[in-house]
């Protein structure tokens, strides 16, 4: 029977009892009135509530009927003051006593009426509640809890939170106030030197002193803080909006957005575009210095910087260029981004720069020891696209083991997440045994151990190795079963051996092997596949070890240019714009030219700066104005 159909028998047996129990008192009411003794006067309204039973099914039935009883309630409470002060009425003990008991047995009807009809009411409440909730296909449950599970608190993703805690406001705010000494002195001397002088690249790409962004520029960027060394300009032509009738959105609530190029801007995309096919670093850098908030420009400078072991300059330009992202996102886009559900769509290659810049950023994050940081922008780049198309869950089980996000990183585990990236989870799920160790769950971690030898035992057998174990019988002689799986194998040991190597894990380690069954075939974990996204990663990780073992002449392929590696095929690009079909065309890279872009712009600030140094070889040969 369904909760409609028991609301309404259930209202028909409850008015059914109310009539019987009328008659009874209109029975005794003339009873009564033969003995001339004051009746109370029955409320009609007291049934007002069930007048619309024999009407239509309205699912606010209960609502309504709930509203009217309690009003009825509270016109019967006052009636029954105004009879109990009035003191013209003479009765006698007897019809007293009757008059006082027959309120009270109605209030006991109404508030058996009133409890019904709220247990009623609660129970359809529930019904309804449990109906919508089973309503809810399987896939659309799953994908809900990955967006929880990808939800990105905006206090987390800006480093000095972090550096904060790991050091203390004073020790933070001493080493603020030293670098602005050191500024104020080097613009001192370059006044004190006047006319043409020479400057290095980091001070050539600052802003004017005490000519900074306004202060609320500056903090309220959703993405990270702003610098008061940075130029004070405007991000013209560049703006952010929503996508309509979006195929990226799998429910209502997920929403796709774009980056948007005015023509002033696109004209300085293919000014860029020109001057990176003159290979002279040195053009950039002016062109960069007119346009201190150009993303393009600011991405393949980082990459010069960071070539030429200038970590400092090449960190501030990839910050200043996700700045620049945060200057122009709208609310909407933060407001859904907080919720794990703003999308953007990775075949767009206006927004392909988004990915990259944070990539660069997240590498610094590592190398500078600050996990949670990274942690949280790896969640933030993952959940633009479920498809990892930069391969950032490489990034995402060792951020969330080194600040010890543990629990978080089994349950992301436990979702279908990793079904929905492009990648062979196998391996990743093998870093659940370390987040068990760290819940303190070693028999949990030792039962996922033996698992995962008896299902990868050539992982384990490399990992013994890197951590200097000798390869226990169970699983000597195991090795990759190809060029595929052997980089899988190479990249999450060169990844985490340091993490194994500790007393608690290499004792399990040994442990698990002793209760290890000898490996069968038949479940041994597939062959993976690499794909374009693992490439990226290795591509732009730079570890010569690893890039040698990317199968099948992916980083030879072409277009490859470092302001967009390893693109997707031309036909599955998304062109906004016309001049972003250039890197596709005889002149944008074929031949093999893109992948030599690296190779000449390095030979040539050999050339220019003696050392090669971008901060240092390259400064001195810039002949500048004083600021």
């Amino acid at each position: 029977m369904s909760s409609r159909q028991l609301r309404k028998l259930q209202k028909q047996r409850e008015l059914e009892a109310l009539e019987a129990q009328a008659a009874k008192e209109q029975a005794a009411q003339e009873e009564s009135s033969e003995d001339e003794i004051p009746v109370i006067r029955s409320k009609p309204s007291t049934f007002s509530g069930f007048a619309a039973l024999g009407g239509g099914d309205d699912d606010n039935d209960d609502e309504d009927n709930e509203n009217d009883l309690e009003d009825d309630e509270n016109d019967l409470e006052d009636d029954d003051d105004k009879g109990q002060m009035n003191p013209s009425r003479k009765k006698d003990d007897t019809s007293t006593a009757a008059v006082q008991e027959t309120p009270a047995a109605g209030n006991d009807e109404d508030d058996e009426i009133d409890r019904a009809l709220r247990e009623l009411n609660l129970a359809n409440k529930n019904s309804r509640s449990n109906t919508a909730d089973d309503g809810r296909s399987p896939e659309s449950k799953a994908y809900e809890r990955i967006c929880e599970l990808l939800q990105v608190n905006t206090h987390h993703l800006k480093v000095m939170s972090e550096m904060r805690r790991m050091f203390g406001r004073e020790a933070i705010a001493t080493v603020h106030r030293e670098e602005q000494e050191e500024q104020a002195a080097a613009a001192r001397n370059n006044q004190r030197r006047g006319g043409t002088h020479e400057v290095d690249l980091e001070t050539y790409l600052k802003g004017q002193r005490g000519q900074s962004l306004p202060e609320v520029t500056l903090r309220r960027n959703p993405f990270l803080d702003g610098k008061e060394s940075w130029p004070k300009a405007a991000v013209d032509g560049l703006t952010m909006e929503e996508v309509r009738d979006s195929t990226l959105c799998r429910d209502d609530e997920t929403v796709e957005f774009r980056l948007v190029h005015d023509p002033a801007y696109n004209e300085k995309e293919k000014s860029f575009f020109s001057l990176v096919q003159m290979f002279d670093p040195m053009q950039l850098v002016h062109f960069l210095h007119r346009n201190p908030y150009h993303v393009s420009t600011l991405i393949q400078v980082t990459k010069v910087a960071k070539q030429d072991q200038n970590l400092s300059l090449a960190a501030d330009l990839c910050e200043r260029a996700l700045f620049t992202f945060g200057r122009v996102s709208i609310s909407l886009f933060r407001k859904k981004m907080q919720e794990g559900k703003a999308r953007l769509d990775f075949r767009r290659p206006e927004n392909r720069q988004f990915w990259l810049a944070g990539y660069h950023y997240l590498s610094s994050l590592m190398h500078k020891g600050t996990p949670r940081t990274a942690l949280e922008w790896s969640k933030l780049l993952y959940s633009m696209d479920l498809s990892d198309p930069y391969g950032l869950i490489h990034f995402i089980h060792i951020s969330a083991l080194k600040c010890h996000e543990s629990a978080w990183f089994i349950d992301f585990c436990d979702s279908e997440a990793l079904d929905e990236c492009d990648t062979a989870q196998d391996y990743i799920r093998q870093s659940l045994v370390l987040a068990r160790l760290q819940q303190d769950d070693r028999a949990g971690a030792k039962t996922l151990l033996i698992e995962g030898m008896e299902r990868l035992p050539w992982l384990y057998s490399s990992l013994f190795k890197a951590i200097g174990l000798d390869v226990p019988k169970v699983i000597w002689g195991f090795t990759p079963r190809d060029s595929h799986e052997e980089l899988y194998v190479e990249l999450y040991v060169h990844q985490t051996k340091k993490l194994w190597d500790n007393s608690q894990a290499t004792a399990l380690l040994k442990e698990a092997a002793a209760l290890a069954s000898k490996p069968d075939e038949t479940t041994f974990a597939p062959l993976p596949v690499v794909g374009r996204n693992l490439a990226r990663f290795i591509y732009l990780d730079n570890t010569p070890a690893l890039m040698g073992l990317v199968p099948d002449g992916m980083l030879a392929s072409s277009p490859n240019w470092e302001f967009d590696p390893l693109p997707p095929l031309i036909t599955e690009n998304i062109f906004s714009y016309e001049s972003q079909k250039q890197p596709w065309q005889p002149t944008g890279g074929e031949h093999g030219e893109s992948r030599a872009d690296t190779r000449r712009v390095r030979g040539r600030l050999r050339r220019l700066g003696g050392r090669g140094t971008c901060g240092t070889g390259c400064g001195q040969a810039l002949r500048l104005p004083a600021k």
